[in-house]
């Protein structure tokens, strides 16, 4: 997904209602993969989303998700203007990319791999809230991100008038996370990586990896962005045969929903195969655009909050990568 960030990246969103697994019923053998980054491969979302938050609180703004969804897959200075117009915010584009841009700076180089456990929080701060017989809207969800256990019930509870305490509250939600979270085993210091439960999207990687499968990754971002991204993980991403970086890779005329970045990164493995040849891996609907125009087959994980139209021009569409069959694709089956 693409995310604002320094010289030439984007900013990019998260979206709303459950995912079912589906699948279209032409699918063809693949030999090569194509991964996006932010949102798939690197839990950046909630730090974009608080970034932007940060800057709107002054003046009284909130970075709703319909302004997400309007500026994803956009260029930083395409996104940077939208955001401002979209916000009426008292700041030029070019102001708000330099403020922006610092702020990104001193949270992005914490990114963690995608754990697969934004979904199962949210769940369960949705039941607790239930329990209550309140929903637990987006613009709450908003609020929370990034924030302590206890700032985030306190939040919750307050903003939705709830008929409980904020203790009472947060003792509901330690039960159940402990009891969906605490079977989760921990790496120990002489435990082999492959038998921990690597995150999801790592556990792809590294299984495409060990088969011989190339694979690219192909992010809007700029060079600099992904290189404060992935400081933490240079041994996974040297695992791909080669990454183009939309927001200053030249021969990437065009942001996504155009294939640009997609059909270079396809042009650029050494055995240059064809669009059909390629599967893609994303999470926004604009990403999904460009790979389909591409010519390629597009994975889709979208954030719950994506609408089902935004959803059906993907090959598949999946919850989580947990529940990526390669054998459906010809790729080589997991053990």
């Amino acid at each position: 997904m693409s995310r604002l960030f320094s010289s030439g990246s984007v900013l990019g969103a998260s979206g709303a209602t459950s995912t079912a697994t589906r699948m279209a019923s032409n699918i063809r053998k693949v030999t090569h993969c194509i991964f996006d980054m932010d949102g798939l491969l690197l839990d950046t979302e909630k730090l974009y989303t608080e970034v932007t938050q940060s800057i709107a609180d002054p003046y009284g703004k909130t970075f709703t998700w319909e302004i997400k969804q309007s500026v994803m897959g956009l260029q930083r200075d395409p996104a940077a203007a939208a955001i401002v117009k979209a916000l009426d915010l008292p700041m030029t584009p070019e102001e708000y990319v330099q403020v922006s841009t610092e702020k990104i700076n001193q949270l992005m180089s914490n990114a963690q791999l995608m754990p697969d456990t934004e979904k199962i929080y949210e769940r369960i701060l949705g039941d607790v809230c239930k329990s209550y017989n309140s929903p637990y809207p987006w613009a709450t969800r908003m609020r929370v991100l990034g924030t302590t256990e206890q700032r985030t019930v306190s939040i919750i509870v307050n903003d939705l008038k709830l008929s409980c305490t904020v203790d009472d509250f947060l003792k509901k939600f330690r039960e159940k996370q402990l009891l969906e979270l605490g079977g989760a085993p921990l790496l120990k210091a002489d435990q082999p990586r492959s038998q921990a439960r690597a995150p999801r999207a790592e556990r792809l990687v590294r299984h495409l990896h060990q088969h011989n499968i190339p694979i690219a990754l192909a992010t809007s971002s700029g060079a600099d962005s992904v290189e404060v991204k992935i400081k933490n993980h240079q041994e996974l991403f040297a695992l791909f045969n080669h990454k183009v970086m939309g927001s200053s890779d030249a021969e990437v005329k065009e942001g996504k929903p155009a294939p640009d970045i997609f059909l270079v990164a396809a042009k650029r493995f050494p055995d240059s195969p064809k669009p059909d040849q390629c599967l893609v891996f994303e999470d926004a609907p604009n990403g999904v655009t460009a790979g389909v125009s591409a010519g390629m087959q597009v994975v889709m994980v979208p954030d719950p909050h994506i609408s089902e139209e935004q959803r059906k021009h993907a090959t598949v569409v999946l919850d989580s990568l947990e529940e990526f069959k390669p054998e459906q694709f010809g790729l080589p089956a997991f053990e």
